[in-house]
Parts: C-alpha cells; structure tokens; sequence
C-alpha cells in the first residue's frame, strides 16, 4: 500500500524528508521546473510532486509530474534518501545539496 500527498503534507512528513519536499512543494517552485540530482548520479526534471510513505518505509517515495502532468516531460520516481541535490536547471544554481 502506498499512499500519495498532495497537500500540507507536515504533520505526516519524517523529519530528514521535509527540507527536499518542502522545497519541491514551495508554493514558488510548485510548477517551475527544479533538477534533482540522485546517488546514482540520474538527474530528473521536476516540474511538481505526490509524494507518501510505504508503511514499512523509512523515506518518502516520491512521484514526478504526475498531477498535473506535464506533455512531453517524463513522470519519474524516487525516494528521498536518493537525493543528493536539487538545482535550478536553467542557471546551474544549486537549491539544495543533501549531506
């Protein structure tokens, strides 16, 4: 079973999860396009997310570009413990590195 997030996610969200969702669900990055770069070295453009927790998991598994989708841009998936940084993509800038 697992369960999507679209909301005030807060009360719900593990604490070493909630600094990557809130920055991809900030209400200025909601819809504008963030990098997240994962350990593996994958690089997914994230344009929004639904999140939620697997009830045995310990990290929040996360869905890309799913509501809305967006034409032409890739739904893609994730877990938040995979996250090594999250960038602006069209300046290079860096939003995020995770330790």
């Amino acid at each position: 079973m697992f369960v999507l997030f679209r909301g005030d996610f807060t009360r719900w969200v593990e604490e070493a999860d909630r600094t990557i969702l809130r920055l991809l669900r900030d209400r200025d990055r909601d819809g504008v396009p963030s990098e997240v770069v994962l350990r593996d070295g994958s690089r997914l453009l994230t344009f929004n997310i639904s999140w939620g927790y697997d009830p045995k998991g310990a990290t929040a598994q996360v869905a890309t570009n799913i509501s809305p989708s967006i034409e032409g841009v890739a739904v893609e998936f994730f877990t938040t413990n995979a996250v090594v940084a999250i960038n602006d993509p069209e300046t290079g800038a860096p939003l995020l590195a995770v330790a």
